[in-house]
């Protein structure tokens, strides 16, 4: 036991260490979305999907709640492994592109119209776009070692791009594939050492920025961004990539997904969403629920707007470990705070003192504000 309360103890000491980016915004509703794989944001409607195991329905969900508010129903579809959602004009695209074995000859896009999925019978038909990789040749199983595993999908001009998710490199492959309904051979046009595998890529509406996230081999939430891609070119990396920006979600949240809801003078706004998990150490576990969050990208600089963590330095918590109160040595604009699951516990603004007498004993993690300053803190309840 003792060896598992330490384990505990440097996983939150690695969250202490740099404060996430991103900010929590809802659970999922559970069980319908435990997996969560895919998000896209259509009509002010936040619409997402789960990977294998489900039947093949689309879900709108209130960002507020996290609540289903919708079903649709994809009548001639099936839910091999569905990873990714993405749009276009006219379309919403389904990828059921998930591969961990490497061995798929079934890869295939469903191509929805609009204007069926917008009649509200909750029932829609898809066109359907098959595909294999032209540059495949072996269709071995080999499960969670091959680089024929995909997770990301956007439309890009008149073309379907699939981001691949490499275990065998950690890296990632961007193959084209055309719009149209038939079968086709996926183009190889760009690659890129992200150290880590994509699990979920978005595009802005004037395909100018191209957004990314995905997981380290130990479970770090990561993003990138990608703008100032040469024009007519699907050499996506030639454009400027931004450095890995690592931490966005605390760890040990697996992040599936990334949409793009808001664009204002100074910022891009999306929404990331992890699927439930559950992190290991022998006979213990610590399970992490669904979650959707909330992500902001400087306008003029296209990378994560990185908490300014200078205000942690003059901020006292006081007593740690504390009984029934918590003081801090300054008043601050919001402290959240989470138990081990990364469950909400507690939301208060503007305070100086907390009266946190009916929490259970135990660890916590402490969200602090100040101004526009971030950070992360562990507490701990003796009693």
């Amino acid at each position: 036991m003792k060896k598992v309360f330490t384990i505990i103890f440097l996983l939150f000491g690695l969250l202490t260490i740099s404060s996430q980016t991103a900010t929590d915004k809802t659970d999922l509703q559970t069980p319908a979305l435990d997996e969560t794989s895919g998000l896209l944001f259509y009509n002010k409607i936040l619409i997402t999907h789960n990977d294998s195991g489900d039947d093949a329905n689309l879900y709108e969900i209130n960002t507020s709640t996290g609540n289903i508010i919708r079903m649709v129903e994809i009548t001639n579809a099936t839910n091999v492994d569905w990873e990714d959602i993405t749009q276009d004009a006219a379309y919403i695209y389904v990828g059921d592109i998930g591969n961990n074995n490497g061995n798929r000859t079934d890869l295939k896009i469903y191509k929805i119209s609009k204007d069926d999925y917008n009649d509200m019978d909750d029932i829609v038909t898809a066109d359907i776009i098959s595909y294999s990789y032209a540059d495949q040749t072996d269709f071995t199983s080999n499960p969670t070692n091959t680089n024929w595993d995909a997770e990301g999908l956007i439309s890009y001009g008149e073309k379907l791009l699939v981001f691949t998710k490499n275990w065998a490199d950690n890296e990632v492959n961007v193959y084209s594939i055309p719009k149209t309904s038939g079968t086709h051979n996926a183009s190889l046009e760009s690659n890129y050492n992200v150290n880590g595998l994509i699990t979920g890529v978005d595009i802005s509406p004037n395909e100018s920025e191209i957004y990314l996230t995905g997981y380290s081999s130990s479970e770090a939430p990561f993003m990138y961004t990608i703008h100032n891609i040469p024009n007519n070119s699907l050499d996506i990396f030639s454009g400027i990539t931004s450095d890995k920006i690592s931490n966005i979600v605390p760890i040990g949240n697996q992040v599936e997904a990334i949409t793009l809801f808001e664009i204002t003078t100074n910022k891009h706004r999306l929404y990331i969403s992890n699927e439930k998990s559950v992190i290991r150490f022998g006979s213990a576990t610590i399970p992490f629920t669904a979650k959707l969050w909330i992500i902001e990208i400087d306008t003029d600089t296209m990378t994560l707007n990185v908490p300014n963590i200078e205000a942690d330095i003059a901020l006292n918590i006081y007593p740690n470990p504390f009984n029934k109160i918590l003081k801090l040595s300054k008043r601050v604009d919001e402290i959240i705070i989470y138990d081990l699951s990364g469950r909400r516990i507690i939301k208060q603004n503007f305070v100086e003192e907390l009266s946190l007498e009916n929490l259970n004993k135990g660890l916590y993690v402490a969200h602090f504000k100040i101004n526009n300053s971030k950070f992360i803190r562990k507490i701990i309840k003796n009693k």
